[in-house]
């Protein structure tokens, strides 16, 4: 069935009145009549309005120009569906495309604390902490993120995206030895360090707090970092 709008049927009815438009547009005007109850109230009024004399008045070139309007109509609204789907197209392959990098390369997933074990914790001359991580569940670690809340408690937190990668030697962050810039960390952000922890706040474990007493860092250590 095709989709014609009531106002072209209006302009066809006349001429299907009388009698006078071509066999497509008869066809046409009587599949739409078939479920517009307003036309055929409209084509009833016309029957009681009109004159069987009026038949010879009827401009024989008003159907092919009725029909040249629904053919344009019907050009216009491919045009539009086309346009239509070529935006849809492209956010769709937009939205792939933001899905991919969100899962296989946006950090956003912590690694929780108990996957981590921290040991060799010591403390450096200038007052640099150094810790070795050992993330042992088997994936990468793509950085390392630090954060500190108001009340001082400084968090060091491992980051990965949500489709993992198995962790391959050499190892990056996931195994070896890192270290806190205590000094540098508390006079960028304008607060001193209370205590450190791995992880997050809802899940951590504590690496220091102010009071505990550290070993001195070994030489091997320094000489590591080359301090």
């Amino acid at each position: 069935m095709r989709d014609v709008p009531c106002q072209i049927i209006h302009d066809l009815l006349p001429l299907y009145h009388d009698e006078v438009c071509s066999d497509e547009s008869r066809e046409m005007v009587e599949e739409h009549l078939v479920h517009c109850e307003q036309c055929q109230l409209e084509l009833e009024r016309m029957k009681a309005e009109l004159p069987i004399a009026e038949k010879k008045g009827i401009d024989p070139t008003t159907d092919d120009r009725l029909i040249q309007k629904i053919a344009a109509t019907w050009k216009k609204g491919r045009k539009k569906s086309f346009m239509k789907g070529a935006i849809i197209t492209a956010l769709s392959i937009t939205t792939l495309i933001l899905v991919y990098a969100g899962l296989f390369n946006w950090d956003i997933i912590s690694v929780a604390a108990d996957k981590a074990e921290i040991s060799d914790i010591s403390k450096t001359a200038d007052g640099k902490i150094v810790y070795y991580l050992n993330i042992d569940d088997g994936y990468s670690v793509n950085t390392l993120k630090y954060s500190m809340d108001d009340n001082g408690n400084f968090y060091i937190t491992a980051k990965r995206p949500v489709v993992k990668k198995e962790a391959q030697p050499p190892y990056a962050l996931e195994k070896g030895h890192d270290f806190i810039d205590v000094p540098s960390q508390e006079q960028s952000r304008g607060r001193k360090i209370k205590a450190i922890y791995f992880g997050t706040p809802k899940n951590k474990t504590l690496m220091w707090k102010k009071g505990m007493e550290l070993p001195d860092a070994s030489e091997r250590v320094e000489n590591r970092f080359g301090f």
